[in-house]
């Protein structure tokens, strides 16, 4: 989607996809990350209660935002006091062992994900429409260290009765984008309709939800 899409959303509040609760596959694979004394990296991180929850497992986390609303309520609404600072163009917060970028995912280059040893994608790829996904896979691969495991949690429906975004990237075209560089294993599944209302309002019938772990080759 154009930029504009998402930053509209975050302006005029409309932003159903933002999730109150951390994810519960986070509970349950979290792990399987292996993350020592290095970094996650969340893309498209919004102010998902997951970014602090994973810092309260020791690591530290890096994100990325389109939204300066976004990025500012979460540190404001975790009170937490950021320091604020401008870096290769792109606004950058910190504040215990949090730091978000505020801007384009794609200007993120290698040098700003040193030390980070796993990816947590909740909304990312969910969010690119078909055109845009395979950039965003190739971005991913060239700036994330050798080593770095990846949790992605997916959506498979019929996009036919619902367009989206979140949109249905179903694990075909998961194996497809990133199968030449990390292995595949399905972790889970499960029906998640009832969760997403707005998605039962626009007439969607059926929704899986899954989630995978990347390791690299």
């Amino acid at each position: 989607m154009h930029p504009d899409f998402w930053e509209n959303r975050w302006r005029q509040n409309e932003i159903g996809f933002h999730m109150e609760k951390r994810h519960a596959c986070l509970d349950r694979f979290y792990h399987r990350l292996e993350i020592g004394m290095g970094g996650v990296f969340v893309p498209l991180c919004g102010k998902s209660p997951d970014l602090l929850w994973i810092r309260r497992q020791g690591a530290s986390v890096l994100g990325v935002e389109l939204s300066e609303i976004a990025v500012s309520d979460f540190f404001r609404e975790n009170g937490l006091a950021a320091a604020v600072a401008t870096e290769d163009g792109l606004s950058r917060y910190q504040a215990d062992g949090i730091t978000l970028f505020c801007g384009d995912l794609f200007e993120l280059a290698a040098k700003h994900l040193s030390g980070i040893e796993g990816v947590y994608d909740r909304g990312s790829l969910v969010a690119f429409p078909p055109e845009m996904r395979q950039n965003y896979a190739q971005h991913l691969v060239s700036i994330l260290p050798a080593d770095c495991r990846m949790l992605l949690i997916s959506y498979d429906y019929d996009q036919a009765e619902v367009d989206g975004p979140p949109f249905s990237v179903p694990m075909p075209e998961i194996e497809a984008l990133f199968g030449g560089d990390f292995d595949l294993e399905r972790l889970s599944e499960r029906d998640a309709l009832p969760t997403h209302n707005l998605l039962q309002q626009r007439g969607l019938k059926s929704l899986t939800e899954f989630a995978c772990l990347l390791k690299r080759k």
